[in-house]
């Protein structure tokens, strides 16, 4: 596991993101940088809505769960809610 990613997760090994480390290091890299960043949600918009191809399959259901719990998780250390559009995060919960 990588201990910059580990780290912005507090030490929680349950969120840890094996899917996309393995499939997408490249974004999860581009999440971690962007972690302590006003623009996170923008980050992860531009990951998840996409419109540079109409082709393009999007993320696999594994790796788009653990962005969403990445992101989940991200709201719940900075207090904020979340702004991404392409969730409904009314009904989802961190634990």
């Amino acid at each position: 596991m990588n201990e910059k990613v580990l780290k912005v997760l507090n030490n929680n090994a349950d969120y840890y993101p094996t899917n996309l480390e393995k499939k997408f290091p490249h974004i999860l890299e581009k999440i971690i940088i962007m972690w302590d960043s006003s623009e996170f949600d923008t980050c992860l918009n531009k990951f998840m809505l996409d419109t540079r191809d109409h082709a393009r399959q999007g993320f696999p259901p594994e790796i788009a769960t653990e962005i969403l719990r990445l992101s989940m998780l991200h709201s719940k250390q900075f207090g904020t809610k979340t702004s991404n559009s392409w969730i409904d995060s009314s009904d989802i919960r961190v634990e």
